[in-house]
């Protein structure tokens, strides 16, 4: 089929229109090319479309700085303009808050990136014999590549380092490479993904989404941090509040304490909330104790999903009164901002950053008050 992308959507690829007014969704365009594609699946609505051959390149394309750009299943946004990638991205957000229903009496707060190249502090590399890359989107077949352009430059340093290392063994083999807070390049072999706990890949847009969160918030008795992690969104949070519990399956090895009101636990979120509801059961004065509370909750890319009533049951018979509500796919965290809601939630404010140029992904914060 030939076709003209009309635009882009949130979910990253162009957006098409067949004659019949069907939508068909291809990756690696941008709005004003002309292109020859294939479908790949389709329903009677749209359908998704493999990109064959530009005939017409769009004013707005660009050429990509990656050689393996549109084979390596990272970037896939690297043919557009930064301004227009933010440009999308934000529209992207406010079709979704209105096709929900969610409106603000104030503007969404908006964090554009600074530096839209070499700012990811963490990479994953596949190797096979002396042959170092990634591999291809959705797929195990293997890409070769000479460094990753949105990585840290200290990354792309250590390339031939790694490669060499890797090439001492026989196996094909997979190698995280992350540059630790103090600078130091560590190199992870052969583990699970974020084997060392999960950071945000943006140090300087995490630290102002780390300093925005905590200008947002009031302060109160009790801080629950869900999905917390090593604690990133609460340390900062130290001096406002009383108590903090950091609750992941995932925290720091042989640290429960960070200072004498910070605790981190490792737990599963509702078995640890449940918990804690019956401690307050226990000692009814808790309640006049902790009379006001505060919850920020950063789950996977599906939000709390089939959770979501327990949870949002358990932080309200805790007292939490203040929500801070953090997503990086925004249906999954409209749809629970829209829950939120209807249980009487009010939202107070959002904020966008971009933690991830050069994709289409954006890292979401809602500010709620009950």
């Amino acid at each position: 089929m030939i076709l003209r992308v009309l635009d882009l959507s949130r979910g990253g690829a162009g957006v098409c229109r067949e004659s019949d007014g069907r939508v068909i969704f291809v990756p690696y365009t941008a709005p004003g090319d002309l292109v020859r594609v294939r479908i790949q699946d389709s329903s009677r609505n749209y359908a998704h479309a493999e990109l064959i051959e530009i005939l017409e390149p769009s004013p707005h394309r660009q050429s990509p700085r990656c050689p393996v750009f549109g084979r390596c299943g990272g970037c896939d946004w690297q043919h557009l303009p930064y301004q227009l990638q933010w440009e999308t991205k934000v529209k992207g957000i406010l079709h979704v808050l209105a096709r929900a229903g969610l409106t603000l009496l104030e503007d969404i707060f908006l964090i554009p990136a600074e530096k839209p190249w070499e700012y990811r502090n963490r990479v994953q590399l596949r190797g096979q014999g002396n042959q170092l890359g990634f591999f291809r989107s959705g797929t195990r077949e293997f890409i070769s590549a000479d460094r990753c352009d949105i990585a840290r430059s200290e990354i792309n340093q250590k390339w031939e380092e790694i490669r060499t290392e890797g090439n001492r063994g026989e196996k094909p083999y997979k190698v995280e490479v992350e540059i630790l807070p103090e600078g130091e390049v560590k190199k992870t072999w052969n583990s699970p993904h974020a084997a060392r706990g999960f950071r945000q890949v943006n140090d300087e847009q995490n630290e102002k989404l780390k300093n925005w969160i905590a200008s947002q918030v009031e302060g109160s008795e009790i801080l629950f941090d869900l999905f917390g992690g090593f604690g990133n969104l609460s340390v900062q949070l130290i001096k406002k509040m009383k108590e903090i519990h950091c609750v992941d399956l995932s925290v720091p090895q042989l640290k429960s304490q960070l200072t004498p009101h910070y605790y981190f636990h490792q737990s599963g979120i509702l078995p640890w909330l449940k918990e804690r509801i019956t401690l307050n059961r226990k000692y009814s004065s808790m309640k006049d104790q902790y009379n006001q509370g505060t919850a920020i909750i950063d789950p996977p890319r599906k939000g709390l999903n089939k959770d979501f009533f327990e949870i949002a049951s358990a932080l309200e018979a805790l007292y939490v009164r203040e929500l801070v509500v953090v997503g990086c796919d925004s249906d999954s965290w409209v749809r629970d901002l829209s829950q939120w809601k209807k249980r009487g939630w009010a939202l107070r404010r959002i904020m966008a950053i971009d933690l991830f140029p050069q994709t289409h992904h954006i890292e979401l914060v809602g500010v709620l008050i009950h």
